[in-house]
């Protein structure tokens, strides 16, 4: 089941077609929302001695009124500590206020520097139901007090985000400026994932992601959704195209890297050896005399052509661009270990290379942020993989929002984008993937390098899924693979080679549909 992610005018609009196209009752839309959130936390938190609900006066505080009931009626202790006084309260949010009363549970209304403290030593589980997916501006007065008081309480309490971390707006991976979110051991989001959930630094206070499902109807959400969409396992699964039980290595692409140099020959050894290790029929390393050791130090199956000298260059010019003709590759990929001199090679390279089927990496994407006249030369929609650093220095400006930031360059470039880093966001302009997979360990030398070469392996093969869900295919498979190491290795102990080790066992765990698909309940 692939995740959408959804802004909250498309979800509000989902819950609104429900009520007036389905007749379905909004205040049931609640009472799921609640029962559900109830019951997760009942599973996974059933001996906290208390219960704390923050509420605030809308829809949120609504859901937080629900499971308050519920979390009673399983004879846990519950507190509420309200933003607004109940009269406040309006809709759906107002039935279950009125609905709680017979329960007799101890609320308080929020007062600046008045709140009731805890008792010492107790167990304390924290619900965060002040805010949800309407928020546009940063919070202002008891609900910003209440956030502050939040945040200060002791670490180890448990916490859990109703719809999504109180003090964050759903359509953005930032922050507001001078304002923090209540941190969030899970967050229970409903019927869809938000923008919120997966871009960072958003993301960081979301804790892990749990889909709930309320009851909206499946082709509702399919109708409104945005091109917007988790790259997860479930997703991943869908996309995976196997091998053909009769194929060969000639039908499964042939991979082309052109870099390397004495320096940095580690580079292009690491993206051509994942290239075999995910799938590629051939591949190919087109580089210097200085680089070959590293190559063949990761295994004899990568063919290497290569040159006098220590870095690729001017001098190189003729021979390369003869070689990529000859080769006829089925993608190439030009970037890792290449020396920030070879502007010329890539200018003579363009007009030779295949059309949609070139990856730009590394200093290649250096020299085309120094070259801007490069841009013209450059094949139909090449791939670019930058992280952060690189992104700036293509765009000439730093990260803003980094899903809006991305979609728009890829829009004004016509090219597809990999903006690497946390929740990876893989676009084309017109459709967008934030990854789900992999790990803080992944931040090690050379795990960009592996990915480049998933990626071009991917593109190489007879029938790949379509181009943005392939390259966001990739990306997932190369953070499952780190996942996969650092679940052997442990985080700090994952390296860019033991990522390589794990990209067969990431594809088949595709294939036989066992990759992990996240909590949905």
């Amino acid at each position: 089941m692939m995740t959408p992610l959804l802004t909250a005018a498309e979800i509000r609009r989902a819950d609104q077609v429900m009520i007036e196209q389905y007749g379905y009752p909004g205040i049931l839309l609640m009472e799921t929302a609640g029962r559900k959130s109830a019951e997760f936390i009942l599973e996974r938190y059933p001996d906290e001695e208390v219960y704390l609900i923050l509420a605030g006066p809308g829809n949120n505080g609504g859901d937080g009124l629900v499971i308050a009931r519920y979390l009673h009626g399983a004879g846990k202790t519950v507190q509420l500590r309200l933003s607004h006084p109940p009269e406040r309260f309006r809709g759906d949010a107002k039935i279950n206020w009125h609905a709680l009363q017979g329960a007799h549970i101890p609320f308080f209304v929020w007062a600046a520097g008045a709140a009731p403290q805890l008792e010492a030593g107790r167990r304390v589980l924290l619900v965060d139901a002040l805010l949800g997916t309407g928020v546009q501006d940063a919070p202002r007065g008891a609900i910003a007090e209440m956030i502050a008081y939040a945040r200060e309480l002791p670490a180890h309490f448990p916490r859990i985000a109703i719809d999504l971390p109180s003090g964050l707006n759903a359509d953005q991976g930032t922050l507001f400026p001078g304002s923090e979110p209540i941190p969030a051991d899970f967050t229970l989001t409903f019927q869809t994932g938000k923008i919120c959930h997966w871009v960072t630094p958003a993301a960081n206070f979301c804790g892990e992601i749990v889909v709930v499902d309320i009851g909206i109807w499946p082709q509702v959400i399919a109708e409104l959704s945005g091109p917007r969409a988790v790259m997860d396992g479930a997703l991943a699964q869908t996309g995976y195209i196997a091998a053909a039980s009769d194929t060969h290595k000639g039908r499964q692409g042939h991979a082309l890297f052109i870099g390397g140099s004495r320096r940095y020959a580690g580079a292009i050894a690491l993206s051509a050896h994942a290239a075999l290790a995910a799938g590629a029929g051939l591949s190919t390393v087109v580089t210097v005399d200085a680089a070959r050791a590293a190559i063949y130090a990761l295994g004899p199956e990568v063919m290497v052509r290569s040159f006098p000298g220590d870095a690729l260059g001017d001098a190189h010019i003729a021979e390369v661009v003869a070689l990529v003709e000859q080769l006829r590759p089925t993608t190439v990929a030009i970037g890792p270990g290449l020396d920030r001199e070879a502007a010329g090679l890539l200018r003579a390279l363009a007009p030779h290379l295949p059309d949609q089927a070139l990856i730009l990496d590394a200093d290649a994407l250096n020299l085309l942020a120094e070259n801007p006249d490069l841009w013209a030369r450059l094949p139909q929609q090449p791939t670019l993989t930058p992280h952060p650093g690189e992104f700036r220095r293509l765009a000439g400006r730093a990260l803003g929002d980094r899903f809006a930031d991305a979609v728009a360059f890829a829009q004004s470039k016509n090219c597809h984008l990999i903006l690497k880093g946390a929740g990876t966001i893989t676009t084309n302009g017109a459709y967008t993937y934030v990854n789900a997979s992999g790990n803080p360990g992944m931040a090690t030398a050379g795990a960009g390098d592996v990915l480049t070469g998933i990626l071009a392996a991917l593109l190489a093969q007879p029938s790949p899924p379509d181009r943005p869900l392939a390259a966001a295919l990739a990306v997932y498979v190369h953070g499952l693979a780190g996942d996969l190491c650092a679940a052997t290795q442990g985080r700090a102990g994952t390296t860019a080679s033991g990522i390589v080790s794990q990209v067969g066992r990431a594809f088949e765990l595709l294939r036989t549909r066992t990759a992990p698909t996240g909590l949905r309940i």
